[in-house]
């Protein structure tokens, strides 16, 4: 009864244990769930997509809680979740699972610039951002890093806005490169910034330390969904 006690307590839901499941909020079940868990203080807690159906704002209050709990209790949480945004908010460690499989691919690298050219553009690239030593690179960058500006190195110009979304304090632009690849651009919603329309066209550019290179051979859509027929 005691661990019962302290479990509710650290969930700060000790003055509801008289109440049925169906008594609670949906929060309030999530809690509970952790509790149960917990009482009998297992090495590590597997959380199988514990938020999956949970709303946004009780959703991001969750992972606080979640996060609060697991530093109190000192038990490893393995969080299982399909949400990139969620894990980089919640977790010390990520891993990245295709198939059922970790995959890990780290190699160090010391240097200046890799420099690269694709669809006759020169992109720079930190070399320690490099995890190929083969020719072929596939080059990324994440779309939070992107800006709507021509003014760095890593640039590109007569690109077209295709689509844009509100999503909550930030907007969610849909932008087409010249060679017909689409890219997602993320802009915050802050006074004197750009009111782009579909159709505008723009030119992209990002600083070159949040760049990326992987190797060239591997699949580009490794882990990503997609139908029988693609």
């Amino acid at each position: 009864k005691d661990e019962v006690e302290k479990a509710l307590n650290l969930v700060e839901l000790g003055h509801l244990s008289e109440r049925k499941p169906a008594q609670l909020s949906g929060g309030q079940q999530q809690r509970i769930a952790v509790a149960r868990a917990i009482v009998n203080r297992p090495e590590v807690l597997l959380l199988d997509e514990p938020l999956g159906a949970l709303d946004l704002k009780l959703r991001r209050q969750m992972q606080i809680e979640l996060k609060r709990i697991q530093l109190e209790v000192g038990i490893t949480f393995i969080h299982v979740t399909h949400d990139q945004e969620e894990a980089m908010t919640m977790a010390d460690t990520i891993a990245v699972m295709n198939q059922g499989k970790i995959e890990v691919k780290v190699q160090s690298r010391s240097g200046g610039k890799v420099v690269v050219s694709a669809k006759g553009h020169t992109f720079e690239i930190p070399e320690s951002r490099v995890s190929s030593s083969s020719e072929a690179l596939l080059l990324g960058v994440r779309p939070e890093k992107l800006r709507l500006d021509d003014n760095g190195v890593n640039s590109i110009k007569e690109c077209v806005v295709t689509d844009r979304s509100f999503v909550g304090t930030s907007t969610q632009y849909l932008v087409r490169t010249p060679w017909d690849l689409e890219l997602v651009v993320f802009e915050q919603n802050d006074e004197g910034l750009h009111d782009l329309r579909v159709g505008d066209k723009v030119s992209l550019e990002w600083d070159s330390q949040h760049t990326f290179g992987l190797d060239g051979a591997q699949d580009v859509n490794a882990g990503a969904d997609l139908d029988d027929d693609e």
